[in-house]
């Protein structure tokens, strides 16, 4: 089975995503919400759809809608819906127009919820310097229950990571060909790796990607660390299975 690790169903127009959703019928997808509105559809998708599961976050190009009210909101649908399995995505990036300084705030304030609700956490990191490690080691012995999504950072960052048990996922991104990343994902373990497309946020030869497009990332995935794609499958199936409790 192929699983698409960190999409955004809930981002897509009805029509495009009751498309979607029957093209990819027989994937596992995880879909990640930026704010409340997106949070609430992921919920009604999830329900809807056996196969869908639902993450619910706060992005960082969302901070300026956060409020003293958001987290108690997020508290209630957490508590009233039992397929939301983690908490994501959040996280800090530096080309947001909040500062960093509030992004640190709103993202402390989910990762306290994070660990309140026993939920694992999908991490959106876009710094060039360690803040987000020196953030998570105040909440975290180790990053078992975390995955850095959309990995585009070099083996040294890498090692960081699994040396603390995190994991890490790779995105379309990995179909650019660029030697970090790639140098990444070859020497990214089996047992910490994700697959994502990120959708429609990443584009694919200039569109908009969906879920469906998860096929080019475990083929070229595959092809790249020298193993069959079905091992592939069946090895990122379980990680899936094991960080969110499936």
């Amino acid at each position: 089975m192929l699983v698409d690790a960190h999409c955004h169903l809930n981002s897509l127009s009805g029509i495009q995503r009751n498309e979607v959703i029957q093209a990819c019928k027989s994937y596992l997808l995880i879909d990640s919400s930026i704010n409340i509105s997106t949070s609430i559809e992921s919920i009604a998708l999830s329900q809807d759809n056996s196969s869908i599961y639902s993450a619910l976050g706060f992005h960082p190009f969302c901070a300026k809608e956060f409020s003293s009210t958001t987290i108690d909101s997020f508290t209630g649908l957490i508590s009233k819906h039992s397929k939301v399995v983690a908490i994501g995505e959040i996280g800090l990036d530096e080309t947001a127009d909040t500062p960093l300084d509030e992004q640190e705030k709103i993202l402390k304030a989910y990762l306290a919820l994070a660990i309140d609700k026993k939920l694992p956490v999908m991490l959106h990191n876009r710094i060039s310097d360690a803040r987000i490690f020196d953030i998570l080691n105040n909440f975290y012995q180790t990053y078992e229950k975390i995955v850095f999504h959309c990995f585009s950072y070099d083996t040294r960052m890498l090692k960081r990571i699994i040396e603390k048990k995190g994991l890490v996922s790779f995105s379309l991104n990995i179909l650019r060909k660029k030697p970090i990343i790639t140098e990444s994902l070859k020497d990214c373990p089996l047992e910490s790796l994700f697959l994502e497309t990120d959708s429609p946020y990443m584009k694919i030869a200039g569109r908009a990607s969906t879920p469906a497009d998860i096929k080019e990332v475990y083929c070229y995935a595959a092809k790249l660390k020298g193993i069959e794609q079905e091992k592939l499958e069946e090895v990122v199936l379980s990680n899936v299975k094991k960080f969110f409790s499936l």
